[in-house]
């Protein structure tokens, strides 16, 4: 029996392709995570590989310290090209005023470290820890994030989603 031209068998044609677009497809994924910078998260305030080796310290003093403290922001939005000053008071749960912690902050945007302000504590007064004054020149969401640490080294985290509007 004789075959016709035009009975050709395509399928092996298209299974080389889709192993070609597939490689293909994968080295520009490659290419393209490549080209995106890997940015820390700074929530713990210490280099991943520390945080990795003490993380199981990390959140058994978050416990302690979320049981015996409330930290409380006193802003709950940031002014757009204006300076905006950070207050943030800490309590116990009985409600007494703690005025010997140590505190660092840092205000973030969630997506990237380009834009870190590091507010420095100015002191503490009338009940409240009060930071220096920070110029927001980005609309949109920002985080401000603090390493709080009071007593004898017992250390807490915070972080508090924040707009920045006009």
């Amino acid at each position: 029996m004789e075959k016709k031209g035009s009975d050709k068998n395509y399928w092996p044609h298209f299974i080389v392709g889709s192993i070609i677009a597939v490689f293909g497809l994968c080295v520009w994924t490659v290419k393209e995570a490549s080209s995106v910078p890997v940015q820390d998260d700074d929530f713990y305030f210490d280099s991943y590989y520390n945080v990795n080796l003490n993380i199981n310290k990390i959140r058994a003093m978050q416990k302690i310290f979320d049981e015996k403290y409330v930290v409380t922001l006193a802003q709950d939005h940031l002014v757009l090209n204006q300076k905006n000053g950070i207050d943030l008071t800490i309590k116990t749960k009985e409600g007494e005023v703690v005025d010997n912690a140590n505190i660092t902050m840092i205000i973030t945007r969630p997506t990237t470290n380009e834009f870190n302000k590091k507010p420095k504590l100015l002191g503490f007064s009338e009940g409240a820890y009060h930071f220096e004054k920070v110029m927001i020149d980005k609309i949109g969401r920002w985080q401000i994030k603090a390493k709080i640490i009071v007593d004898d080294n017992l250390t807490g985290f915070i972080t508090k989603e924040i707009n920045a509007t006009q």
